[in-house]
């Protein structure tokens, strides 16, 4: 484009002309999903489907005793590491994630438990609205350390409102809450598929 050319899209007198210009940029780079990246750095809260919209909680503490009581074996002794606050909010209390916009989302966790009161299996699970989504179960060979992390990852369909969490099956087992060993988290991928 010549130098001229450009002077025409910037005239004030047609202001249609240069944001018309942008606009039909940004509709380029929206067609073409490799180049999608270039406007989520430039504003991640402008693309389409509030991308990226990302939640990251880790352990806060060292060993923790988890017990079935009110918590229900629910985590909640997390730390905000980042979270998208139009898309995730934290209940603390409680240790729930609840999601504000519906959507895809990828959500994953990883727990490092020890294995006390002759346990030779931990598992836990990653549930929505209280119903399980995922679980993951470790157990440890007779003579070998006796802790071990269980990861987990999926990607389910959710609606504003509900809320996701991560739940220890058995009571009566440690956790290593620190936050390289146990983590939890989302990524909203984008708009749920039409039926």
């Amino acid at each position: 484009m010549a130098p001229q050319d450009l002077q025409d899209l910037q005239d004030p007198k047609d202001p249609q002309g240069f944001q018309g210009f942008l606009g039909f940029q940004e509709q380029l780079l929206w067609d073409h999903p490799a180049l999608q990246v270039l406007l989520v750095l430039k504003d991640p809260l402008a693309s389409k489907d509030l991308l990226p919209a990302v939640v990251h909680l880790q352990g806060q503490g060292s060993a923790i005793q988890v017990k079935n009581d009110l918590s229900g074996g629910v985590l909640n002794d997390w730390s905000r590491i980042t979270m998208n606050p139009k898309v995730f909010k934290l209940h603390p209390r409680s240790g729930e994630l609840e999601v504000l916009v519906d959507g895809t989302y990828f959500i994953y966790s990883q727990v490092e438990v020890y294995y006390i009161n002759f346990t030779d299996f931990a598992s836990y699970e990653v549930v929505v609205d209280e119903k399980p989504f995922l679980q993951c179960t470790r157990s440890i060979e007779t003579g070998k350390t006796n802790y071990n992390t269980c990861y987990t990852a999926g990607v389910c369909l959710l609606k504003a409102r509900q809320k996701i969490a991560v739940k220890m099956v058995h009571a009566d087992i440690s956790i290593n809450m620190s936050k390289h060993t146990t983590f939890f988290g989302a990524i909203r991928l984008g708009e749920a598929p039409a039926s």
